[in-house]
């Protein structure tokens, strides 16, 4: 009898734990389908974007009247900008997509700099000319690309990400990786939409740089403004990532080394499953992060992802303020600036992914605040009460302050930051602090997921 009993309750237990995995499969399963759905959507907008892109910007190469110049370069800018918002919802890998993101980031500054010099009935010059020509070959290759990996993905129903890769692949024996196989130079059809835009990703590190002047003219400058001058090693790289990681909850990460990065903001690289990281060698910070895990379902409102977002910078030693946020569902995308002695530096920048299952850091950007940070004179030359007279009459002033803020020539000013309304829609509005210029105006656009600048 006894033994019957215990059968029973072992039977009993044996039933439950299976329903109990067979939920948590199809919780996984459910939340993974909605990843990929969210992800695709993201790609075919990107897509839409790019093609886009390249059709404005082949027909501001045709224009031959001013009008018609800033028209397409102006709607050039607008696409980029929505381009760039699409692939801040991609998912990245290590790298990520960074040369996309950097590529498709100057192609829109340079188009809103020449389409602003027209405007002012300035002429381009030959060589803007040129310039205009090679970026819209570039975009035009670029966009192929992306368009050819749609078609595949509607004509073979590829899929977002690859198979576990084999033990032969895990030691590289086998086939080259698509992004090594690019970079390269090789043929390689992609076997995955992550494999592709990986694939595009290194195909963009073979193209000719494109030189103008203007905010994003180089994402790196020749020496990072703000990190520390001393040089780490490998071993101090891993310590300083071991204690972010820590500082953002994910403590215990067996850390694996990845390689080295080039450049003025190189560094070393370190990943453990879908954590990633890369330590700067001058002066030992944490560059980007990122962790690509599967998300939950959100318990978070954005406020509240905010709060702990900021909580946990506070904890890596930042005390930064928050700029944008942008909520996607799942997580939120949002910017903290450094603010100085009341003013707002914006080129001290630093962007992260906040999960809204609970609220931890799943992707963080601090490129622009080491690349920019430095000790700045923030003494204005004209009051605030000079600086207004200079705005429209109409323009009615909800907050005052000054900033720092990047401008035409890769250059930054000191300047009067005035948000407020005019004709029921809201503005930022620049008044150089020096000189009293109206430096640049911003339209704060009011959307579902948050405020964004046009």
């Amino acid at each position: 009898m006894n033994r019957r009993f215990w059968y029973g309750v072992l039977a009993l237990a044996l039933v439950l734990s299976l329903g109990w995995g067979w939920n948590e499969y199809r919780q996984s399963a459910k939340f993974q389908q909605a990843a990929e759905n969210r992800n695709q959507h993201a790609f075919r907008d990107l897509a839409s974007q790019l093609d886009q892109l390249e059709t404005v910007l082949a027909k501001g190469q045709v224009a031959s009247t001013a009008k018609q110049k800033v028209l397409y370069l102006s709607q050039a800018g607008s696409h980029s900008e929505a381009a760039m918002k699409d692939i801040a919802q991609i998912p990245a890998e290590e790298a990520g997509l960074s040369y996309v993101g950097q590529f498709v980031n100057q192609v829109g500054d340079f188009s809103r700099n020449a389409a602003q010099k027209v405007a002012v009935g300035t002429n381009l010059t030959s060589e803007e000319e040129k310039t205009l020509a090679d970026v819209h070959g570039q975009v035009q290759t670029m966009n192929r690309q992306v368009q050819e990996l749609l078609v595949r993905v509607d004509t073979e129903n590829l899929a977002w990400t690859d198979k576990p890769k084999t033990i032969l692949q895990r030691l590289s024996l086998g086939k080259p990786q698509i992004a090594e196989a690019s970079a390269e130079g090789q043929d390689v059809q992609p076997t995955s939409v992550r494999a592709g835009l990986d694939q595009l990703n290194a195909s963009l590190q073979k193209l000719p740089p494109f030189s103008y002047t203007g905010e994003f003219a180089s994402r790196s400058v020749a020496e990072p403004l703000g990190l520390p001058k001393q040089e780490v090693n490998k071993d101090q790289s891993l310590e300083a990532a071991n204690d972010f990681l820590s500082k953002v909850g994910l403590s215990g990460v067996n850390l694996e080394f990845a390689g080295v990065s080039s450049g003025p903001m190189g560094g070393y690289l370190w990943k453990q499953g879908d954590i990633s990281l890369t330590v700067s060698k001058q002066g030992g910070k944490v560059i980007e992060f990122w962790n690509q895990r599967t998300l939950q379902e959100r318990t978070l409102t954005a406020d509240q992802g905010k709060s702990k977002a900021l909580s946990t910078l506070k904890n890596l030693g930042w005390t930064l303020v928050p700029t944008s946020v942008e909520d996607y569902g799942g997580y939120i995308r949002l910017e903290v600036i450094q603010e100085q002695d009341k003013v707002r530096c914006y080129p001290d920048k630093i962007r992260l992914t906040v999960a809204l299952d609970d609220g931890s850091i799943t992707a963080y950007d601090s490129t622009p605040y080491w690349a920019y940070h430095h000790p700045r004179n923030l003494t204005p030359k004209i009051t605030v009460d000079e600086a207004k007279k200079k705005l429209r009459s109409g323009f009615q002033i909800k907050e005052t302050g000054l900033a720092v803020i990047p401008v035409l020539g890769n250059r930054e000013v000191l300047a009067y930051e005035f948000r407020g309304m005019y004709q029921n829609e809201e503005y930022l509005v620049y008044v150089n602090a020096e000189n009293g210029l109206e430096e640049k105006i911003q339209r704060i656009i009011h959307t579902p997921r948050g405020e964004y600048l046009q």
